[in-house]
């Protein structure tokens, strides 16, 4: 398994280091940048990988006097292969968890939702499959797009839902989805178009937390 821990404070990453290494043996480092640190630990039996966590949250975090510190943790999977994804999804889990629910939490990847979905692969993935789908909408000028596209697939496609969530007239919303339907080429009454748009705006989302 895979085990990101997090500190707010960028400059932390050495001092981290140190402490992850003396405090979660066997876990070894693997990489640093900025205030967070992935180390990954091999099991050879079954054990409770959220206990572990929060046991390295509360040592780490004892250690270095950050209350705030977070954790997140991966896996466990299999091969070297595995052990990368595993520590994607780590670090992933506690930029996402400490975006939703602020710092001195430990966050699982299988704690992330729907975004599940989406992440578990690096982010310039993220970022083209989130352009490819939504095409010349991913652009910034048709941000109000975006929006309404949001709402009428959050409301399930309801025109009036959607104008009083956005306080427009139904006209417009029917322009506005004509207009999102052209510039992705999605039909938007397909329920399998309407879920990969929907996993397109969850993976801009994502991105925004991760880099936020």
């Amino acid at each position: 398994m895979a085990i990101a821990v997090a500190s707010r404070d960028a400059t932390a990453g050495a001092r981290l280091r140190i402490v992850v290494t003396e405090l979660a043996p066997p876990a070894r480092v693997m990489r640093m940048h900025g205030g967070t640190i992935v180390a990954l630990r091999e099991l050879d039996a079954p054990l409770d990988a959220r206990a572990l966590a929060e046991s390295v949250r509360a040592r780490v975090s004892a250690a270095v006097g950050d209350p705030d510190l977070s954790v997140g943790f991966g896996g466990p999977k299999k091969g070297a292969t595995g052990a990368h994804v595993a520590m994607l999804q780590a670090e992933q889990a506690v930029a996402i968890g400490r975006a939703l629910n602020g710092g001195g939490g430990v966050t699982a990847f299988d704690d992330l939702g729907p975004y599940c979905f989406v992440l578990g692969r690096p982010e310039q993935d993220i970022r083209d499959f989130a352009e490819r789908i939504l095409g010349p909408l991913a652009e910034e000028r048709h941000a109000d797009l975006v929006k309404t596209l949001d709402a009428y697939l959050r409301l399930h496609g309801s025109l009036n839902a959607v104008a009083r969530d956005l306080f427009l007239h139904r006209n417009t919303v029917r322009q506005r989805l004509r207009r999102i339907s052209k510039l992705t080429g999605a039909d938007l009454n397909d329920a399998d178009a309407r879920l990969v748009l929907q996993l397109a705006l969850l993976g801009r989302r994502a991105l925004e937390r991760l880099t936020g």
